[in-house]
């Protein structure tokens, strides 16, 4: 992301961009003083914007804004008249006053960076309100899918449920009422894995939270309380997610553990009508560690399943299932295309590296816990049989 700072005060423009630059990654800064050093900088993605500047006081922001240019404007003076010009065309107005506003910038910016990746579900039955808030989440440059009553949502909602990351939904809707939505949504996801903002412009507020809703929004609103309350759940449920993922991974390997084999694995294994399971196990790994002790056997853990990493697909799984035994879940392919997949993870350590495994393949089995047996079967046969090799 490209940012221009155009900030008469050359200590306030430094200290800004030392800070930004230390917390934001992926980040390009660039600073002038004047309006008319702007000009010539119509390339960026975004601009932060002081009002006052010795050359201009506010027609810099026209000026950007004419040509359809991201901006959050800044001012060190609290004057209403002036925010509530550029509040509805302008990313933010922020006021120049103490360090909390630096960070409120700052969370502000990344969540710009985030939110290109975020895809929203509007429902809204009012258009003139519709498009209100969906300029707004534009500029939060975020996806937005939009319905505009409660059956349409909901279906929306459930043959694209995997891409939406936010709901917001008006409580007072043609067909399905918004209540109706968030308690036929919070049957399959809780209020920890899926955020929904409530809108209404009656007092609902209670029932909406009680029902399920993350937050409460009331009609009429600011656009600025608007921002905050949809960048906040987003960062709150980044948090979770971010929170789950390393519970759910093993801490030495990075492969997934044992909870998300428990939490996570079943509900995949019922979503494909064929997947294999694949049970690999280091061989002789006890000998290992009695031999070169405890930090080469981490190594060689490390080692494998960076070796399994590279060699299977993306959509496949590898899961610590315990000690030196690994599970890899591989949806859309039978048991013969699995072992193709097992055979290059051996053929690779073969190459250049001084251990080997054994695995066991499975596509039998009308439950993961079964399918997981059998292959964990095979894979002591393939012990039995003389270790560093793969039973189907």
């Amino acid at each position: 992301m490209d940012i221009l700072i155009l900030e008469d005060n050359v200590s306030y423009s430094k200290f800004l961009i030392k800070y930004l630059s230390k917390n934001i990654l992926f980040a390009n800064f660039t600073t002038i003083t004047t309006f008319d050093e702007l000009k010539n900088h119509l390339d960026k993605d975004l601009y932060i914007v002081d009002y006052n500047l010795p050359d201009a006081s506010g027609e810099q922001i026209d000026f950007l804004l004419e040509h359809n240019k991201n901006v959050i404007a800044i001012s060190a003076t609290d004057d209403m008249s002036v925010k509530q010009k550029y509040n509805d065309k302008v990313i933010d107005f922020i006021i120049k006053d103490d360090l909390s506003t630096i960070e409120y910038l700052l969370r502000l910016l990344k969540r710009l960076q985030k939110n290109k990746n975020i895809t929203i579900l509007l429902i809204e039955d009012s258009m003139a309100m519709q498009n209100f808030e969906k300029n707004i989440l534009k500029k939060l440059n975020v996806n937005i899918i939009t319905a505009k009553d409660g059956d349409e949502g909901l279906k929306i909602y459930k043959e694209k449920q995997d891409e939406i990351d936010l709901l917001i939904t008006d409580i007072n809707l043609p067909g399905k009422d918004g209540i109706e939505i968030i308690k036929e949504i919070r049957h399959e996801k809780s209020i920890e894995e899926f955020p929904i903002l409530a809108i209404s412009s009656d007092k609902t507020s209670a029932k909406a939270l009680k029902k399920g809703a993350n937050d409460f929004i009331k009609k009429p609103f600011e656009k600025e309380e608007f921002i905050v309350r949809v960048n906040n759940l987003l960062e709150m449920f980044d948090s979770i997610k971010k929170y789950k993922k390393e519970v759910m991974l093993d801490p030495l390997t990075g492969a997934y553990n044992r909870m998300y084999l428990q939490t996570k694995l079943d509900n995949l294994f019922k979503i494909y009508e064929t997947k294999s399971v694949a049970m690999l196990d280091i061989d002789h790994f006890k000998k290992i560690n009695d031999t070169y002790g405890h930090q080469k056997g981490d190594e060689v853990l490390k080692t494998f399943v960076e070796v399994i990493k590279k060699t299977i697909r993306r959509g496949d799984l590898i899961i610590r299932y315990g000690g030196e035994e690994f599970l890899i879940f591989m949806p859309n392919v039978n048991k013969k295309e699995a072992f193709i997949a097992i055979a290059k993870i051996r053929a690779a350590l073969h190459k250049g590296y001084d251990f080997t495994f054994s695995a066991g393949i499975a596509d039998e089995g009308k439950t993961l816990p079964e399918m997981i047996s059998i292959a964990d079967e095979r894979l002591y046969e393939a012990k039995r049989n003389g270790r560093d090799r793969i039973v189907i």
